[in-house]
C-alpha cells in the first residue's frame, strides 16, 4: 500500500547452518577418539598447537591510488543508489494524505489521554499528600 516491498526468503541459510553443524560436530568427535590412545592424544595435542605465521611484506598503496579508488568507491555506490531508488514505489499524493492524518489523529488521542491520566493522578497525589 505505502511502497513496501519484502525480499524474497534465504532458504539457502538453512543448509549452511546444517552444514556448520555437522563439521562441528567432526570437529569435537575427531579429539574424542583420539584421547583413548595416549600415542594418538600426544599426536593430536602436536598437531593443534598452531605456530604463528610470518606474514609476507605488502607494498602499501599511493595516496593517489588511494584516492582514486576512493572516488571510483563513491562513484559505484552513487549508482547503485540510483538504481535502487528506481525500484521505489512511491506512494501517490492521496496516500501520503490519508497516512500523515491517520498519525496526526493518533498522536493528538494519545497526548489527550496522556494529559488526561497525568491530571488525575496529579490530583489524587495533592489530596494524598495533604
Amino acid at each position: 500500500m505505502l511502497g513496501v516491498r519484502l525480499p524474497p526468503g534465504l532458504p539457502f541459510i538453512f543448509e549452511i547452518m546444517a552444514k556448520s553443524k555437522k563439521k562441528k560436530k567432526k570437529k569435537s568427535a575427531a579429539p574424542a577418539q583420539a584421547a583413548t590412545d595416549k600415542s594418538q592424544a600426544v599426536a593430536v595435542a602436536v598437531a593443534e598447537t598452531k605456530v604463528p605465521k610470518k606474514r609476507k611484506a605488502v607494498a602499501k598503496p599511493s595516496v593517489k591510488e588511494k584516492a582514486s579508488g576512493t572516488i571510483e568507491t563513491i562513484r559505484q555506490f552513487l549508482r547503485e543508489v540510483r538504481i535502487e531508488l528506481s525500484k521505489v514505489t512511491w506512494p501517490t499524493r492521496k496516500d501520503t494524505i490519508a497516512s500523515t492524518s491517520v498519525v496526526l489523529v493518533i498522536v493528538f488521542l494519545i497526548g489527550a489521554f496522556l494529559g488526561i491520566v497525568d491530571l488525575g493522578l496529579s490530583r489524587i497525589m495533592r489530596i494524598l499528600l495533604s
